[in-house]
């Protein structure tokens, strides 16, 4: 775990990526222990999809309600440098964001953190009261949903990678015979509802 997290839009972005393709891609070394975590990945990778639905919803009302900021050497179109740029201006206000990634991924090197960071917090001071309150609510909550996911994710694959490489519920040299303790193995339990 890194000590600044990559908290900026395109970071963010990819990162909901690699937890959407992880369900197809994520068993590189064929694990005896990943069918017993399937289910819990596949539903991460659900919920990973819709936050990214979320993050393009949270893109578009940015574009909507902030006034207009342009990136230098940008190659999206109006419209998204706006929502890009506010959408890092509000990450780069939490501490413990990475910003020579944030600032790498906007074409930006070998600047000055601080003189950078106080530009937005100029940036910022321009807006209403409204917007600023905008701003926050819906980067900052999508970001503390993105940090809560990546980290019930990390938490399976380093589980899964765990158990992987000290092999300590195995039956014998079959992959087959996996023995999780009934704690660590998901079973319904039926329901009876009687009329």
């Amino acid at each position: 775990m890194a000590l600044y997290k990559k908290l900026d839009l395109w970071s963010i972005s990819e990162g909901l990526d690699e937890m959407m393709d992880y369900y197809y891609s994520g068993n590189e070394r064929s694990s005896p222990y990943w069918d017993h975590y399937s289910d819990q990945i596949n539903e991460l990778c659900d919920i990973a999809s819709n936050l990214y639905v979320e993050l393009q919803s949270v893109k578009d009302r940015l574009w909507y309600q902030m006034p207009v900021k342009k990136i230098a050497f940008c190659g999206e179109d109006d419209s998204s440098q706006t929502a890009i740029a506010w959408f890092n201006t509000a990450a780069a206000m939490l501490s413990d964001t990475d910003m020579t990634e944030l600032l790498e991924n906007e074409n930006i090197y070998g600047a000055d953190i601080l003189m950078e960071k106080q530009k937005r917090i100029t940036a910022l001071t321009r807006l209403t009261k409204q917007q600023q309150l905008f701003l926050y609510t819906e980067v900052i909550g999508l970001i503390t949903r993105y940090l809560e996911l990546s980290a019930a994710f990390d938490t399976i694959k380093a589980v899964i990678n765990e158990l992987d490489y000290h092999q300590s519920v195995l039956k014998g040299r079959e992959p087959e015979n996996v023995a999780l303790p009934q704690s660590l193995q998901f079973t319904p339990t039926p329901v009876f509802i009687s009329l």
